[in-house]
């Protein structure tokens, strides 16, 4: 296990531990922002060029206690997902509240292409920094985004904290939008989907800083 992961893991094994099945433990204030990161995640099923199955396949990376899997259930969404996240705890709670869907505590980086899905997401992963410099980061959030295109059938999608807005937070990792999406243009797939549009939400609720990225393969 890499550095990054191993931080990232102890972390959110501290974070479980205090809040338990909620939305503070995985890390978020407000059960309301982290559903619609959890939709943001889903829309990855909603191209027009789909041909696969009626009912895809999807690997939750960093899947948590299983809150995406938990929307999925409410939304009766037609999809099959596989989480897998190093934090034990969490797998061990998702196994038993949700034994429709498939949990393993795994490291995706030591995961096979074999294991192929239909689509691979990531949320609120690549948004984190912590005490890690910031080179170190980008070199982690190049190759997990590259291990999540070679294990998808057709996409992935995640999510990363724009350097579009008028101060940062120390242990955030912000990304420069433009920059990546002519990364992932030239060096992943052509056809990109960025979304930064609900970065400033009309609805009163404040300001959100990420954006969601979403990647194709056909």
């Amino acid at each position: 296990m890499d550095k990054i992961t191993q931080l990232l893991k102890d972390y959110h094994h501290k974070v479980f531990s205090v809040h338990g099945a909620t939305a503070k433990g995985v890390d978020w204030n407000d059960e309301y922002e982290v559903l619609l990161r959890y939709d943001k995640m889903l829309k990855v099923v909603e191209m027009d060029f789909y041909d696969g199955p009626e009912r895809p396949t999807l690997l939750d990376v960093g899947c948590g206690w299983g809150g995406m899997e938990k929307r999925a259930l409410d939304l009766v969404l037609p999809i099959d997902i596989t989480g897998v996240d190093v934090v034990e705890e969490m797998i061990l709670h998702a196994k038993g509240e949700f034994p429709m869907f498939t949990f393993k505590a795994a490291d995706v980086f030591a995961m096979e292409e074999t294991e192929a899905f239909d689509f691979v997401v990531c949320n609120a992963i690549l948004t984190q920094k912590h005490d890690v410099s910031i080179p170190e980061m980008e070199r982690f959030s190049k190759r997990l985004i590259a291990k999540m295109f070679s294990l998808c059938r057709y996409g992935i999608a995640f999510n990363m904290m724009s350097t579009r807005v008028n101060y940062t937070v120390g242990n955030l990792f912000y990304q420069n939008p433009l920059e990546l999406f002519t990364w992932l243009l030239n060096e992943v797939s052509p056809r990109v989907i960025l979304d930064h549009g609900y970065s400033s939400l009309a609805s009163g609720r404040g300001k959100y800083y990420d954006f969601t990225a979403y990647v194709y393969k056909h």
